[in-house]
């Protein structure tokens, strides 16, 4: 028998807000947060509601906090909390990552605390059990949370080190970031974050690609789970992220190593067979140059993959509806917006595959043509730190979140960050309180 309950969620992490006429006045107005939440160190879910209902003025403040004493110290602090600027309203773009930062347990204070997140997670999983991929377990199963990289060129080129688990290997790692990202931009349009524009990192296209209606949620799926299943079959490969910029990169690479990524102004990954890779990386560290493995086992977006090409190309044709974006967002391959014909050929989807991620000429695209504030969905903060280094970032556009907190607590303090610059939010669905129906 089912039953309809009316249920208020409690929040991993809480969002205070504060705010005042000028800057000068909006120390004190964070005082007054700080004077009630010590007074009353049990009522900070109902105050940070309170809070939250304004009315703001111009000049903001926020700090996403998981407990009392967490908060109370950080508003005493008050570093990095306040914006210098009033607030100004902005576009909102979503930066989707690519796996890299992928770790068991990734989904699960947010599943235990956002049921439209849970939600989206379940609806997702469910499709992908009946293709034989069990995923759900190893999401949200809690587990002790890694800390996120840094985003200088050290942090950017060094190995990440994240307990991976079986979410290492493509063939489950691929899905399991779909999933997380699915979810998380679910749960912030649910909280009225509607995104002008997107870009998506390797993966994270086929995200943007859903999202902005070019393939169905259970489509972009199936082909998630079957790309990453043939993947794993190809021979083994390899990537090297190294500090230096595209057009100098060239004479090192040889025959059969390709560029695969341009990261930054200063950074290009690159990728190809095991050997060639190896032989690069010893090259390069007998001439003083800065290069570190990339977690991967095979040359992502290189001609590693081109065995696959015409298969996928084939499998989208049989098996995936396609249909111009109604959300724009950059492409990979261009490192520009992706037309209604690109994205409606399935040839295109193998050139995703095999071609370089043009990832600074796109992100130019986005800060050029939309001049969003922009938010990453995903496990970590891979692509923010890549996007930071992008010549026409700056703080406003993406504020940087503290390295190590939750995932709650940084999708938050990103959230917070972004509407101290001006980002609109609909508080009132961000409460979540909405009927749920258990068995």
């Amino acid at each position: 028998m089912t039953e309809s309950l009316i249920r208020t969620a409690t929040h991993a992490a809480e969002l205070l807000v504060w705010s005042a006429a000028t800057a000068d006045a909006l120390p004190m107005a964070r005082q007054a947060v700080l004077a009630r939440l010590e007074a009353s160190p049990d009522s900070l879910p109902e105050l940070a509601r309170e809070l939250r209902q304004g009315p703001h003025g111009a000049y903001r403040g926020a700090l996403a906090c998981a407990d009392v004493e967490s908060g109370v110290a950080a508003l005493r602090r008050g570093r990095n909390l306040e914006g210098k600027h009033p607030a100004a309203r902005r576009p909102v773009a979503f930066l989707l990552s690519g796996v890299g930062d992928q770790f068991p347990g990734m989904a699960a204070d947010l599943y235990e605390s956002e049921p439209v997140f849970r939600d989206a997670v379940d609806s997702c999983c469910a499709v992908l059990e009946t293709e034989g991929c069990d995923l759900r377990e190893l999401l949200v199963r809690p587990v002790q949370q890694p800390g996120s990289p840094g985003n200088d060129l050290r942090s950017m080129v060094r190995a990440r080190q994240v307990p991976q688990g079986p979410l290492a290997t493509t063939r489950l790692g691929q899905p399991g970031v779909f999933v997380v990202e699915y979810a998380l931009a679910q749960l912030v349009r649910g909280w009225g974050v509607e995104p002008a524009a997107m870009i998506g990192y390797s993966l994270g296209e086929y995200v943007a690609a859903c999202l902005a209606g070019v393939m169905s949620l259970p489509d972009a799926l199936r082909l998630v789970w079957w790309r990453a299943q043939r993947i794993e079959r190809l021979p083994p490969g390899g990537m090297l992220a190294v500090a230096l910029p595209r057009d100098e990169i060239g004479p090192w690479l040889g025959a059969d190593v390709d560029v695969a990524a341009v990261t930054s102004p200063f950074q290009t990954v690159v990728g190809g067979p095991v050997a060639a890779v190896t032989g690069l990386e010893r090259r390069l560290a007998d001439a003083g140059v800065a290069c570190q493995r990339v977690g991967a086992h095979h040359g992502f977006h290189t001609r590693s993959m081109e065995p696959l090409g015409t298969e996928l190309t084939e499998w989208v044709r049989a098996n995936v509806r396609l249909a111009g974006p109604r959300i724009p967002y950059v492409s990979n391959v261009t490192g520009t917006w992706i037309t209604d014909a690109e994205a409606t050929d399935p040839a295109y989807w193998a050139q995703h595959l095999t071609r370089t991620v043009e990832l600074m000429s796109g992100l130019g695209a986005l800060w050029r043509d939309v001049d969003p504030v922009a938010i990453e969905l995903g496990p970590g903060d891979g692509l923010s730190s890549y996007a930071r280094h992008h010549p026409a970032c700056d703080r406003i556009r993406l504020p940087r979140v503290q390295p190590g907190l939750a995932p709650a607590t940084g999708l938050l303090t990103s959230l917070g960050r972004l509407w101290v610059a001006g980002l609109e939010i609909d508080w009132t669905r961000f409460t979540n309180d909405c009927p749920r129906s258990d068995s």
